[in-house]
């Protein structure tokens, strides 16, 4: 009968322990449009800086695990695109993966020295619709770069969500 109320009580005190951890992290995804995301990326974070830096850091991953496909964008082109055309095009996915990288990157500076000043800008500018644009505007269709692009989109919005919650 003992161990029987000891694994209730056990149990229970798990159970609150999980529903306290979940509740922290989700306070910082209330506004989020995928909170099961944004729980994901802000990794149970305590406080709105470390639960922003988790969710950067989270994104940054996945921006890197991207690179392959920005990367392999000039390879994927219609063969009768005109050369100066094609290289119009992979500047532009080059760039726009860079400029993705680097926003990161000063978005988590931010975090740490200034978060009131061009944190939402930067989370705003992380996007991969500069290359998306470029392939329309030749109109090119590449399913693993839109893809890719909506992932990113659904990541910064993610962000932005965390960004807000600055008190």
């Amino acid at each position: 009968m003992a161990s029987t109320k000891t694994a209730v009580c056990l149990s229970l005190a798990l159970l609150a322990a999980a529903f306290v951890l979940s509740a922290a992290a989700g306070s910082f995804c209330e506004t989020a449009d995928d909170k099961t995301l944004c729980v994901q990326l802000t990794k149970g974070g305590k406080t709105w800086a470390e639960a922003m830096t988790n969710a950067l850091n989270g994104v940054m991953d996945r921006v890197e695990a991207g690179k392959a496909i920005a990367d392999g964008v000039g390879a994927t082109l219609p063969a009768e695109l005109y050369p100066q055309s094609k290289q119009s095009i992979e500047n532009t996915c080059h760039e726009a993966y860079e400029n993705m990288i680097d926003g990161i990157k000063k978005s988590i500076g931010f975090v740490k020295s200034d978060p009131y000043s061009s944190l939402k800008t930067y989370i705003s500018s992380t996007t991969f619709s500069d290359c998306t644009g470029g392939l329309s505007e030749f109109g090119v269709n590449l399913p693993q770069v839109d893809d890719f692009a909506n992932e990113i989109g659904k990541l910064s919005g993610t962000l932005l969500a965390v960004a807000q919650k600055k008190a």
